[in-house]
Parts: structure tokens; C-alpha cells; sequence
């Protein structure tokens, strides 16, 4: 037995955890935000998470983001600053490659990937990567790609400021949910 337990760790926010297949976010395997925009607190949401994987030494590589790193609101978070990489590339091709490559690397990370366009091949090969790492693994894209089919084990869509509103979740592997009916998280 004991295999089924697919590895998570909590999200520092128990109404999400509960919703949550192992209790948490899952580890090793690739999960999807979809958003309205880009920006929209979505950092919020993985705050908890992240400053505990920062202070254990792991790194917290932002791909591409849209915007710098809110620092001071890292640092509020507890976030571990000394742990904190940025990877600027020039197009979302080349993000994609080194989401891949740190994820690909063995050690176990935290990476932060917006991605626009990722079709899906590109995050088939996320997902692969990603795959029995010890890495967080997260994927921030535009609601327009709901319609696309996802690879992810674990989806969710923000529609507004996380704030105001619930979340949905959308997919999540090891979830008995009807995809049908998305759930409804308020965090």
C-alpha cells in the first residue's frame, strides 16, 4: 500500500488544504493557475507555502514573471530573500526551457512559470519534468487557455482578486470531484 499518497504539503490555508487531494499542494508534479490577468495576487494564494520551502533552503525561482517580485511582501511573508531567483529571458520559448532545466535539475526548487502561450506540448514537457522531483511546480496562465486540455495534476482558476472571492478548482488528480461542477474554495 502507501503508494497511492501522492506527495503535497499544506498550504498554509486549511479551507484549501481540506479541498486538496494528500492535503496540500503537490509536490513533484505540475499544477496550473488560470487568471483573468496577470498580477492579481496570485503570489497571495502560495505565500504560506513558500516561505516555509525558503526557510527549509530551498530556491524560489520566478520564470518570466510579468512584474519584479513584490520583495516587501515577501519578506512579510517570512520568505527567505537570500533564496529568491529571478530568470528573465527574452521570450516565453526560453522560459519554458529553463522552467524545464531547474525542474529537470534533481534539486528541489519552487519555480513560478507565466506562461501566455504554452501549448500542449510545452506543458506535457513541464509536467515530465516536474515528475517525481521534490519541486513545487507552478504554471501561471490567462483564463483563455481553460478550454485547452491540460496535462496539470492540479487545476485552478481565480476569477477575481483572491481577496474578494473564491477560488475554483478545476482539476485535481486523486480528486473525486465531478469536472463537471468546478469547486468552490474561499480562502
Amino acid at each position: 500500500g502507501g503508494q497511492r499518497r501522492l506527495p503535497a504539503q499544506a498550504t498554509g490555508r486549511a479551507p484549501l488544504d481540506v479541498q486538496l487531494p494528500g492535503h496540500g499542494w503537490p509536490i513533484g508534479r505540475l499544477s496550473e493557475i488560470l487568471l483573468p490577468q496577470i498580477g492579481f495576487g496570485e503570489i497571495g494564494l502560495l505565500l504560506p507555502l513558500l516561505a516555509q520551502r525558503t526557510q527549509a533552503g530551498q530556491m524560489l525561482v520566478y520564470v518570466r514573471p510579468p512584474c519584479p517580485p513584490n520583495v516587501p511582501t515577501l519578506a512579510r511573508a517570512g520568505v527567505a530573500l537570500d533564496r529568491l531567483l529571478l530568470i528573465a529571458p527574452a521570450n516565453e520559448r526560453e522560459a519554458l526551457w529553463a522552467a524545464e532545466q531547474i525542474l529537470a535539475s534533481g534539486s528541489p526548487a519552487s519555480v513560478l512559470l507565466w506562461a501566455e502561450q504554452a501549448d500542449e506540448r510545452a506543458m506535457r514537457r513541464l509536467v515530465l519534468a516536474a515528475e517525481g522531483s521534490r519541486s513545487l511546480a507552478l504554471v501561471f496562465r490567462p483564463l483563455a487557455q481553460e478550454r485547452q486540455v491540460s496535462p496539470a495534476a492540479l487545476r485552478i482558476r481565480i476569477d477575481r482578486p483572491l481577496a474578494r472571492a473564491p477560488l475554483s478548482i478545476l482539476k485535481a488528480r486523486g480528486l473525486s470531484c465531478s469536472s463537471a461542477q468546478p469547486l468552490r474554495v474561499r480562502v
